[in-house]
């Protein structure tokens, strides 16, 4: 009797536990995963800043953002906010110099100087965000 009370205590232990941590990862819906740009567009001119063969990836996963160009080490940390139709970049960390970095720093990923972008489209396989100066295009990769 004893060992059968401590399997399933130690099952309803394991449930629980997988059960958190499960709804811990998946924190921002269709946005978590890792995006590839696809397309920059300067909105005035209609002109493509870049593509994907810039090798832009914007990685979500909880309240963080890594920015990251293709297989370089410089990549960038930076926690947000996230509402139903924008994204708040905020504190940002460059790596591997580990320094805070101003969110000025993050324009070669398409991020403008207030750190906001509009989000147009979100779903589990595109995504779509702007600013007064660009639109960004990305798939999930």
């Amino acid at each position: 009797m004893k060992n059968i009370l401590s399997y399933t205590l130690l099952c309803t232990l394991c449930l629980t536990l997988f059960t958190a941590c499960d709804s811990k990862w998946d924190k921002n819906g269709d946005l978590d995963g890792m995006w590839q740009l696809t397309e920059w567009r300067e909105k005035a001119t209609n002109q493509v800043v870049k593509t994907n063969d810039d090798s832009i990836y914007y990685c979500v996963q909880l309240n963080l953002i890594k920015f990251q160009r293709g297989s370089r080490e410089q990549h960038y940390l930076s926690y947000f906010t996230h509402t139903e139709d924008s994204l708040f970049i905020g504190k940002t960390v460059s790596w591997p110099s580990d320094k805070v970095s101003p969110v000025t720093d993050l324009k070669f990923y398409g991020i403008p100087s207030d750190g906001r972008l509009r989000i147009d489209a979100l779903n589990r396989n595109r995504m779509v965000l702007s600013c007064e100066q660009w639109t960004l295009s990305f798939r999930k990769y």
